[in-house]
């Protein structure tokens, strides 16, 4: 892989914005995620977005507090949970993002108001120091504002590759690695790749669960 950005500054709250995002009233654009807010201590404090991955759960940003039905958090602590959600429509495909690709960043903005910017997908993996891990997300140079959290990164065929956390605040040297040249922004977004493979974990973890419920019931069963 290409060298990695580094950064303290990713602005996982989204408090705010990177760039100009626009409203988005496209039906079949915005089909492709939901509005969540953070319940109980704080209900309503903080509006963000989320995305279907099938049929019973969703996922969102594990900075999101106190989420409702919450199911499973990134084993490395990324910033990733699903949480249970049935769906109420057609499920999004789901795909790896290509390198320089045209995408749409989706979802809520604060106001409750759909919104949306485009860009492009860069090939330099992200690791955010803030984070007690090595993850490596994904950068696009569309623009985030607040209530984008959580929310899809959609590429031209309407495939969704992955879900806005964040972005890299300007400053000094915030361009200098070569593989952003002509970036207008770091965006940053969990792929897909790094979903599935937290997907397959929480199913390895609920196999566990239920054969040590079945051995439970056995030994019950046969005092």
């Amino acid at each position: 892989m290409r060298g990695k950005v580094s950064c303290i500054a990713l602005c996982a709250l989204l408090a705010g914005c990177n760039g100009w995002v626009k409203p988005e009233a496209d039906g079949q654009l915005n089909s492709n995620y939901f509005t969540v807010v953070s319940g109980l201590p704080a209900p309503g404090l903080m509006v963000a977005s989320a995305v279907q991955w099938n049929a019973d759960y969703a996922v969102t940003a594990a900075h999101v507090p106190y989420l409702s039905g919450l199911a499973y958090s990134c084993s490395t602590r990324c910033d990733l949970v699903f949480i249970r959600r049935k769906a109420s429509g057609p499920l999004p495909h789901w795909r790896a993002p290509r390198n320089g690709e045209a995408v749409t960043a989706l979802g809520s903005s604060s106001l409750l108001v759909p919104v949306s910017s485009r860009g492009r997908v860069w090939p330099v993996p992200y690791r955010n120091l803030r984070e007690p891990n090595q993850e490596l997300y994904g950068i696009h140079d569309a623009a985030l504002a607040q209530g984008m959290s959580g929310g899809p990164l959609v590429g031209a065929d309407g495939s969704v590759l992955g879900m806005n956390i964040g972005y890299q605040a300007s400053g000094r040297g915030r361009m200098q690695h070569p593989g952003l040249k002509g970036a207008r922004r770091v965006s940053v977004f969990v792929p897909y790749a790094v979903i599935e493979r937290e997907w397959q974990l929480f199913q390895a973890r609920l196999a566990r669960e239920r054969e040590a419920a079945a051995g439970r019931r056995l030994q019950a069963s046969n005092p």
